[in-house]
Parts: structure tokens; sequence; C-alpha cells
């Protein structure tokens, strides 16, 4: 990702690529939190990030992270165990 400054945020990409629109989102969700990356950020330390912030932000529930990041459960096991993480807790 590239950009020379600002916030990224979900209704800024198309929906094409995302699948959904922000509001809907927003109204399932309530208040997205923003992310924020440093210039350089590599793609795995940016899908890392997320992934953390979408655990945070479920509460751990992996089912319903997995379900915001628009990932299969499987998908995100296996990041877990890829980064370290036990996907059991």
């Amino acid at each position: 990702m590239l950009a020379g400054e600002g916030e990224l945020r979900l209704e800024h990409l198309p929906a094409s690529l995302t699948g959904v629109t922000a509001e809907p989102v927003r109204r399932t969700l309530g208040t997205i939190p923003s992310v924020t990356f440093n210039v350089g950020a590599t793609l795995e330390q940016a899908e890392r990030e997320l992934i953390e912030i979408t655990l945070t932000f479920a509460k751990n529930n992996r089912t319903r992270a997995a379900e915001i990041l628009g990932i299969n459960q499987k998908t995100l096991y296996n990041k877990l165990k890829e980064y370290g993480e036990d996907p059991g807790e």
C-alpha cells in the first residue's frame, strides 16, 4: 500500500474490492477504528496489525474477526499460527 499521507478508510476503497460499502459495515460494527501504518510497512506487517486490531475489536472472538476481515476461519487460524500465536487461545 502506498500513500503519501492521510488515512485510508474502508469507504475510500471501491465496493468491488471490499465486497461491501462502508455504510452497512458501520451499521453492523458501529464505529470503525482507523488504522495507520508507517511508510515502508510491508504487506505482512500491515496484515498482522490488521488481524491483531480486528481481534481486539472483536473481543478475541475469532469467528467474528474472520467475518469482519472477510476471510475464512481456517485462514485466520493459519495466519495466527504463522505469527507464532496460539490459534487455540
